[in-house]
């Protein structure tokens, strides 16, 4: 009899913004060795991304990948899927071998926190290209990363790139340009 009770009265009690008490929150597992093994996916797919390897950046990222990054002139855009990403990289490779330039990262920081199954980093590093002049551009940046272990590995699920420093302004116009 007292559970029919019971049973009246949660409806009651939640009708008049009464609830239980709130759950423990579980503690989240991190595990240093998975963090590492995470560490050189991304180191990984970064390198691919300078070496101008589309296949081997392609081969680090999720089908469904979202991402927030900066194009040649320094503009924001945005990424839904792998084939979009794809797209942008082989436009811009195309355009880095056009100048002949060379790419190259110097990378500062590297921190990366990961379960069996869900990790993310960030990375601080410098993008360098080297023109074929000899001349060198480098652009402090830095990216976060969430990745997700699935049947084939460590990918990519999610990544944001920024300035780490914001880009100069342009020079003020000269007497002739006004």
């Amino acid at each position: 009899m007292n559970w029919i009770r019971i049973t009246f009265l949660l409806p009651v009690l939640g009708a008049l913004g009464c609830t239980p008490a709130p759950q423990a929150p579980t503690k989240v597992q991190w595990n240093d060795a998975v963090a590492q093994e995470v560490r050189t996916q991304v180191e990984g797919t970064m390198g691919a991304f300078v070496a101008m390897d589309v296949e081997r950046f392609k081969a680090g990222l999720t089908e469904d990948v979202v991402s927030f990054e900066m194009d040649m002139e320094n503009k924001p855009v945005r990424f839904g899927s792998r084939d979009e990403v794809v797209r942008w990289v082989e436009a811009t490779f195309a355009e880095v071998k056009k100048m002949g330039a060379s790419l190259k990262l110097d990378i500062h920081s590297s921190s990366c926190r990961a379960t069996q199954t869900l990790a993310y980093c960030t990375v601080e590093f410098d993008f360098i290209a080297k023109m074929a002049d000899g001349n060198t551009m480098s652009q402090p940046s830095r990216n976060s990363v969430v990745l997700h272990k699935g049947d084939d590995g460590w990918k990519w699920t999610h990544w944001h790139s920024s300035l780490a420093v914001p880009p100069a302004p342009p020079p003020p116009p000269s007497p002739a340009q006004k």
